[in-house]
């Protein structure tokens, strides 16, 4: 039990180590620094932060139309904040200071600014759970407080909470999940384990994964290592393990479904390269490591033998071994990251167990032996000098970071043999205030070189957010006057800043064409890679893009304007698009072929059909009616285009080329394609081909194709789409030179159109259905137009995905993928009132099961309660089995 006072003490005290182990960023903070990366997190987690501050706070709760072409909150977004508890618990508070007008609207520099003191809050609530758990376990408050600081306030939380910071929000759940697992053992009470499985699987599915693996393995180590002389036997707990954990997925499910679907939905190649089991060299965890560097106290207490005849000391530390010990093998990360590529984010696991087992060891430490206490002494020190002197070393050469470890541990050495040796209660409260103390100042020495100074955190600052490359006042003008002009339904802006950051549009508020996320919808994703072939001029997969400047795609998909840089010349500027506004610096200009929001045809393709089709063919089938996937009627037939490069000739510069091998010679060297005047009678030529280079240890390359410049990636990046077949948009002219630096290339399927945009123009002059309403709402999408021309199909520019229906003039329709990735129906002759509704995948049925597995948990717990009452009541006992 833990008394008011205590609770208050508790409370107080982690706050203090929370605000201090901040120090550093709160000092920055200060001068307009910020703590949060310069690229996921100015890239993603502040502009995410706002854009579902804005979808919620306007009453969208399920779908963002915002994002990119459009994206479920749930699913594609469901990596994030969308289920995220602590941000949630966050918004609530905020829109209270909004509401009252204590706090302006927030904004992505609100957003930056307030991370510090976000974390400062959920280290505060990090440590009192975790000090009341280790509580529970019969560990001494003082001891489970500083155990909890260790677990809180450690490298990984702050290269978490820096860069990826809904990372650390997983902090919470470990503690409760044992705290969960210990009421069964101990209790037979379930209802902790099933409310800390549903909430780390509501949260976040990616970390309740590791999560969960995490207690699998602690289960397993409980039942080797008993702590009470009465616990439930092991086949009680498996019967209230599993049916808890089923009860607490089945509570959790609502938001662990939608959001496993949309990373079972996203597109990404696997990972190829070999996964061995250790790594050749061995990372310093005690000086240098970015995810796991070892506190001095768990060096000491290794070496005390006689502490591990201590039951919950044996059972933390074995459990922080085999941690320790996975940490260096790839196998483990990928193992952690659902095997995939190897990742170190799973070592927040291994802290949670060495503060407990810190804990425990303080605990401890007033009956060890002297002869231990030296031995340990020397061993720790032994440690330390084999570190330092023989394993990497990164961040110890012109840094004080070595120095700095190694003063604390020096001061925590004698401490620990100072109270050990004399065993006087005023050095063990010195000891543990050496540890936190100590430990904070390591901690904010390593946010200062590390994070901060090379870890690119002091770009991070309010000069930055409010540049020409992120929020800038000017370009915000500009949109904003664009926008006041144009109030047609979702005209999109292609602009990405100066800085290229894909979610510029969510940042500077308006619909863009551009969207950088870890999970994307596989539609979308494919109609990049495979459909359209769109190049999106720096590969990734974690990012789409424009058009690669091609005017049929942006008129498609209501790519009404583009914004440049004045200073940049060498901007490119598609067919059809003028200038319609400028400021001192920026340009914006109009497509003048866009097509409407609504599409209606009656010349229906194949989709199967057209994907035999060149690309150039391809985007004619759009313009000239719909392409549907899964017909059941007769469909147009689509004309191919002609391959200009079968009278063309092909000369090697500085190369040679055959069967389809490159090797160029030279940087800068390549292929031309000569046409003479052919080339000169197109407005655009297209040029696709299959490239992939031939070393696979080759760093990345640009590609130019004439006037277009892409850069593809590395076979080794974690981020190359594995997607080779591109194809390239440039001005007509007599030659098209493809370019690339030195090296050996496979390059093959060439093939090269001409377009003039006769079809485009045409399309753009067709007469559009008379529309009456057009209203994007929430998760809504309703239209009414009278179909004058009676076609008997419609297309709209927003991705197609499970989660939407569809009714047309009150009759249920079926949801149609057309033109490759977008939604899509048949509707009537004449009048239409047509409504798009979405809702998370899965979402009636899982918020069904939720709430059962609520009554069933509730039901449970009070069925158990008159049983443990009964059993009381007789005397009765339980076998170990």
């Amino acid at each position: 039990m833990i008394t008011k006072k205590q609770l208050l003490f508790l409370i107080l005290a982690a706050f203090g180590a929370a605000f201090f182990s901040h120090f550093f960023f709160l000092k920055e903070w200060w001068h307009d620094s910020y703590m949060i990366g310069p690229n996921d997190g100015l890239n993603q987690i502040a502009p995410f932060k706002e854009l579902f501050y804005n979808e919620w706070t306007s009453g969208s709760f399920f779908y963002s139309f915002s994002f990119g072409m459009g994206a479920g909150i749930y699913s594609q977004l469901g990596y994030y904040y969308s289920t995220n508890l602590f941000y949630i618990l966050t918004v609530a508070v905020v829109y209270v200071l909004e509401l009252t007008r204590i706090i302006d609207s927030p904004d992505v520099l609100f957003w930056a600014q307030a991370s510090v003191w976000l974390s400062v809050i959920r280290v505060t609530g990090i440590i009192v759970v975790t000090s009341l758990v280790f509580r529970y376990m019969k560990i001494n408050l003082i001891p489970a407080f500083a155990g909890a600081t260790i677990y809180a306030v450690n490298v990984i939380y702050f290269r978490h909470v820096a860069y990826w910071e809904f990372f650390a929000d997983t902090f919470f759940w470990i503690p409760l999940l044992v705290l969960g697992v210990e009421k069964i053992i101990r209790e037979k009470k379930p209802v902790w384990f099933i409310a800390a499985v549903s909430l780390t699987v509501f949260t976040n599915f990616y970390f309740a994964y590791i999560n969960l693996i995490f207690i699998a393995i602690y289960i397993v180590f409980r039942w080797f290592i008993r702590l009470e002389k009465k616990e439930a036997p092991i086949r009680s707990q498996l019967k209230q393990l599993i049916l808890g954990g089923l009860l607490g997925f089945g509570v959790g499910s609502v938001g662990f479904v939608p959001a496993v679907y949309g990373y079972l939905n996203n597109q990404r190649p696997p990972f190829e390269n070999d996964i061995p089991l250790f790594y050749e060299t061995i990372e310093n965890v005690l000086f240098s490591s970015l995810s796991l560097l070892l506190p001095a106290i768990f060096v000491l207490l290794i070496w005390m033998w006689s502490f591990y005849r201590n039951r919950l000391f044996l059972l933390f530390a074995s459990i922080s071994f085999v941690l320790i010990v996975l940490h260096f093998s790839p196998l483990a990360g990928s193992l952690f990251n659902g095997f995939s590529a190897p990742r170190n984010r799973f070592e927040y696991l291994a802290f949670f167990t060495i503060g407990g087992m810190t804990a425990v060891g303080l605990q401890l430490l007033g009956s060890a032996k002297k002869n231990q206490l030296v031995i340990a002494a020397v061993l720790g020190v032994a440690v330390y000098y084999h570190f330092y002197t023989s394993v990497d070393g990164r961040f110890m050469e012109d840094t004080n970071k070595a120095l700095v470890i190694l003063v604390h541990a020096a001061i925590l050495l004698l401490a620990f043999l100072l109270y050990g040796w004399t065993k006087k209660p005023i050095y063990g409260y010195a000891l543990i205030a050496v540890l936190i103390i100590g430990n904070l100042v390591v901690m904010n020495n390593h946010q200062r070189i590390v994070l901060y100074e090379n870890g690119g955190l002091e770009r991070a600052n309010r000069d930055y957010l409010l540049s020409e490359d992120y929020k800038h006042a000017e370009q915000e003008a500009l949109i904003k006057e664009l926008q006041a002009q144009d109030q047609t339904v979702m005209p999109r802006l292609d602009w990405r800043g100066e800085d290229l950051r894909n979610n510029i549009p969510l940042i500077q508020g308006f619909y863009g064409t551009s969207a950088y996320s870890s999970i994307h919808n596989k539609h979308i994703l494919l109609f990049y890679y495979e459909d359209m072939e769109i190049d999106i001029e720096h590969e990734s997969v974690s990012r789409y893009s424009g058009f690669g400047d091609r005017a049929n795609l942006y008129s498609l998909l209501r790519g009404k304007y583009l914004m440049h840089a004045k200073a940049n010349e060498e901007e490119i500027i598609p067919y059809g698009f003028e200038e319609v506004l400028q400021s001192d610096n920026y340009i914006i200009y109009e497509n003048t072929n866009v097509l409407p929001f609504i599409k209606t045809s009656s010349e229906i393709y194949d989709e199967d059909q057209v994907r035999k089709a060149d690309i150039p063919s391809r985007e004619q089938a759009m313009l000239s009616g719909i392409v549907v996937k899964d017909i059941d009627q007769e469909t147009e037939v689509l004309e191919p285009g002609e391959n200009l490069l079968e009278r063309a000739s092909i000369e090697p510069v500085n190369a040679t080329y055959e069967n389809g091998q490159l090797t160029v010679g030279k940087d800068g060297g390549g292929l031309d394609f000569i046409l003479d005047e052919a080339g000169e009678e197109w407005e655009d030529l297209y040029l696709s081909f299959f490239l992939e280079n031939n070393d696979r240890v080759a760093p990345m390359m640009k590609v130019k194709v004439n006037e277009f410049e892409t850069i593809r990636k590395s076979h080794r990046s974690l981020y190359r789409t594995a997607e080779n077949n591109l194809t390239i948009r440039v001005s007509g002219a007599d030659t098209v030179s493809f370019r690339i630096r030195e090296g050996s290339y496979t390059l093959e399927e060439l093939e090269l159109y001409g377009e003039s945009y006769e079809t485009l123009e045409e399309a753009a002059q067709k007469e559009s259905p008379e529309t009456h309403q057009t209203d994007l709402s929430g998760n809504r999408i309703s239209l009414q137009f009278n179909n004058w021309e009676n076609d008997s199909h419609l297309t709209l520019p927003i991705p197609y995905e499970l989660g939407w229906r569809v009714k047309v003039n009150g009759e249920t329709r079926d949801v149609l993928e057309t033109n490759f990735a977008f939604l899509g129906t048949e509707i009537d002759e004449g009048e239409n009132t047509v409504e798009f509704v979405y809702y998370p995948p899965f979402f009636k049925s899982t918020l069904a099961i939720a709430l059962l597995s609520i009554l069933a948990t509730v039901v449970w717990n009070r069925r158990l309660q008159r049983n443990n009452r009964h059993s009381s009541a007789s005397g009765k006992t339980n076998k170990w089995w």
